[in-house]
């Protein structure tokens, strides 16, 4: 699950302020999979967990790895020459079955992106399942140019929320920890975009009007408490 603790909050207001400046590239100008309008670039270096992230992630294929390590590494090497679907589908499958724990519990703090050493150890929520995901496929040969992290606002539950977007031969595909269906259709009424990245780009949207007042009605952690 995804808070709206003090770091996200402070980000979505700003990302809400941002003026356009302009798409980077073709893919950007394409319409994603959740359907969202008035897509507009952002810089990443408003991201600095992210950052963090692929910099720690660097790090940690340098030093002897643990043994739950060695699995995801072994699990990787198991489905290389599987065809680009059914490493997408076993992927989602695999990391589908670790424990799902909130920051707070594990970390003792609101918002806390667990790098894959920090997930494989202690499990994780939604951003933390996503980013494995997104790292997974990158290390089978995914370009990062078809993967799009989604930070989402879930008009079901009420909820932020974050999802794997892939594009697979022109199709678009929904990694979710919620939920083992990878279809994309299946998703559209769900899921509205707040923003969405990768290592290269960052687009923000209109989030929904009802996300939006109630980043105005209340404070920091106490937005939205969530769910999985």
């Amino acid at each position: 699950m995804l808070r709206r603790s003090l770091f996200f909050t402070g980000l979505y207001c700003a990302l809400l302020n941002l003026a356009p400046i302009g798409i980077s590239d073709a893919n950007a100008a394409a319409d994603d999979v959740l359907k969202a309008e008035n897509k507009q670039s952002a810089p990443l270096s408003i991201l600095p967990q992210w950052k963090r992230i692929l910099e720690d992630y660097a790090f940690e294929g340098s030093i002897e790895p643990s043994q739950k390590y060695r699995a995801w590494k072994k699990f990787i090497a198991s489905i290389e020459n599987d065809p680009p679907i059914r490493q997408l589908l076993k992927v989602n499958l695999w990391f589908n079955g670790f424990p799902y724990k909130q920051d707070n519990w594990i970390y003792g703090e609101e918002d806390h992106w667990a790098t894959p050493s920090e997930f494989l150890e202690n499990g994780g929520d939604c951003e933390d399942y996503v980013i494995i995901k997104y790292l997974t496929l990158r290390r089978l040969g995914f370009p990062a140019k078809d993967m799009k992290i989604a930070m989402v606002y879930d008009v079901f539950s009420g909820t932020d929320h974050a999802l794997l977007v892939v594009d697979l031969d022109g199709e678009n595909y929904i990694l979710d920890n919620r939920d083992n269906m990878t279809v994309a259709a299946h998703y559209t009424k769900r899921y509205k975009p707040h923003f969405v990245f990768n290592e290269e780009n960052l687009w923000t949207y209109d989030s929904p009007v009802i996300a939006r007042a109630k980043a105005q009605d209340n404070d920091a952690a106490d937005i939205m408490p969530g769910n999985r």
